[in-house]
């Protein structure tokens, strides 16, 4: 079935509450094993109905945040979703107390059990309207930075729309795209403090309801780290600080001598190259015919997933008026697909869509017949190893979309890595110090981010803007408002991709062997056990970063750079 013709209908709430309550009962009094499973897997059928109903309206809402219809509808949703937290807490709950315990790990695996021990330190029934109110306020935020509409260049855009200006090779372009895209943040930012004001109280709220000082253990629950913890992440920001930022300055020194500016200034970094950024060279439809050769080549896999993808219509890639900012990948599990949603632009961002995004969602119709579908669920800094390393398995490809920029598309893209890693790190910190202090007023918050910024991105000169000269950079980062914590995660899958950039390029078919097992016991084992039973190593263990950077470094100064200008 293609995607407009799936039939939405809005679940009745009451009604698949009370049945679900009544599912529990009978999940609670199995009086066998086999009972119990057939319960606990009619459940997962009504909840794999239930979320596709909700995916759906997601989907619809994003594409075109002014469609009236599925914005009330969108609207509903964010009322009535936390509620359904009572029901997969209680289903963990009757699973954990379960006289049927070893039968259910003999059958669906002991980290199943895991996760259901950390899903029960994420809610209790007092916190429902606390979570309705976070929901309302995430939306907010999405639809505030949907709804800018920029003049610049004699047309109206949305902020996706600036991203070619901010990209081009006329210095004074690249200015005043830069400088258009951030009065917008700095004309909204009492909107925009104001949204995360809020959603800071609740969420600090939401901590001490559920016992705890602050919100950073619910923060982790909700990630679903059952196997790293703060202290992890200080150690692992550590290294990144001490083996990556001294590497990424070195490129931002060289950027500067191969573009010819002394003293580069924040915008000017969005310049790669002299002769402009790699650009792919045609539309849409060039993309996705280039991409259908790609995986058609990479693997049978690869080719079967991608040929699903276009056939039902499962992608939406270009930016429009009216359309959400950013992009993901969805599952819709009734029909067992994925779906793809980004913003193409005419930049390199669009060919890492093809491979990002679809690397999210190949993993997905790779796990597509998994029942039930908790199984499935899995961290997100796994989810994003299946993203970051497929967009390095492509990289023998990337001559169809970038012809005479191939070169160039290598290097940015290895560099552009690399130089994220601090980035991520900086946001990470930000949010560890914001909920260990609530109590922050928004400009203390940041001014603590300008003072992060500088030990990560210490190149960094805002020419004067004001606006991000008293640290408001990370206001455009959706994540910090929707996915707290979420934007490290980030970071850890690059560490583990660049191992297999490292390992396909002595060993393809061995990497991508070790690739596909990864996908397929993606949710059946946590992060600390999967990473190191395919063959990777550890990014927290100290000193993994240092023994990953030297080859990443040999291979760009290994490039022809007669073609890198």
């Amino acid at each position: 079935m293609k995607f407009k013709d799936m039939k939405y209908e809005r679940p009745d709430f009451d009604q698949l509450f009370s049945d679900m309550k009544d599912d529990l009962k009978k999940l609670e009094g199995a009086a066998s094993a086999d009972e119990f499973f057939k319960v606990f897997e009619q459940m997962d059928e009504e909840i794999g109905h239930f979320y596709t109903m909700v995916t759906l309206c997601q989907i619809r809402h994003t594409i075109n945040t002014a469609d009236e219809f599925y914005k009330t509808e969108q609207d509903i949703m964010d009322e009535a979703l936390p509620r359904f937290e009572e029901i997969s807490t209680d289903t963990a709950k009757i699973t954990l107390n379960s006289k049927f315990r070893e039968d259910i790990e003999k059958r669906y695996g002991k980290h199943l059990l895991e996760k259901f021990e950390i899903q029960l330190k994420t809610f209790k029934p007092e916190i429902v309207e606390d979570l309705i109110e976070e929901n309302k306020l995430a939306s907010e935020y999405q639809k505030l930075t949907a709804s800018a509409k920029i003049m610049f260049e004699g047309e109206e855009r949305n902020l996706s729309g600036l991203i070619p200006f901010m990209e081009s090779m006329d210095r004074d372009m690249r200015k005043r795209a830069n400088d258009t895209s951030w009065t917008w943040f700095e004309e909204n930012s009492e909107k925009l403090d104001q949204i995360f004001d809020n959603l800071v109280k609740v969420r600090t709220r939401i901590g001490k309801k559920l016992g705890h000082d602050n919100f950073i253990p619910v923060a982790y629950a909700r990630m679903g780290r059952t196997d790293w913890n703060q202290e992890d992440a200080k150690v692992y920001r550590k290294q990144i600080a001490e083996s990556v930022v001294p590497l990424t300055q070195k490129l931002y020194k060289q950027q500067s001598e191969r573009i010819g500016i002394e003293e580069m200034k924040n915008y000017d970094y969005n310049l790669k190259f002299l002769t402009g950024n790699p650009t792919p060279k045609g539309d849409e439809d060039y993309l996705v015919k280039a991409a259908s050769t790609m995986y058609a080549d990479l693997s049978p896999e690869t080719d079967e997933f991608f040929t699903t993808m276009k056939t039902q219509e499962l992608m939406d890639l270009t930016t429009k008026k009216g359309k959400a900012n950013g992009g993901y990948m969805t599952f819709l599990p009734e029909y067992k697909v994925p779906f793809i949603f980004s913003n193409f632009n005419g930049t390199s961002g669009d060919v890492d869509v093809l491979t990002h995004e679809a690397g999210h969602a190949f993993q997905g119709w790779l796990v597509r017949d998994a029942k039930p579908l908790v199984l499935n669920d899995y961290t997100s800094e796994v989810a994003e190893i299946h993203s970051m390393s497929m967009e390095f398995f492509t990289h023998p490809w990337m001559e169809k979309f970038f012809k005479e920029d191939t070169e160039k598309y290598y290097y940015a893209h290895v560099a552009d890595t690399l130089q994220f890693l601090p980035y991520g790190a900086s946001i990470d910190e930000l949010q560890e110090w914001i909920y260990s202090n609530p109590d922050a007023t928004p400009d203390e918050r940041k001014a603590k981010y300008r003072e992060i910024e500088k030990k990560y991105m210490p190149h960094l000169d805002y020419d004067g803007n004001e606006f991000l000269e008293k640290g408001g950079r990370w206001q455009k980062q959706l994540h910090v408002y929707l996915y707290p914590f979420y934007y490290l995660d980030y970071t850890l899958a690059q560490v583990c991709a660049h191992q297999y950039f490292n390992w396909s390029r002595k060993d393809e078919k061995a990497a991508w062997e070790s690739y596909l097992d990864l996908c397929r016991h993606s949710g059946r084992k946590p992060f600390t056990q999967l990473v190191p039973d395919a063959g990777l190593k550890n990014p927290f263990k100290p000193g993994t970063i240092a023994q990953i950077t030297p080859e990443l470094e040999e291979y760009l100064d290994g490039l022809d750079y007669s073609k890198i200008k």
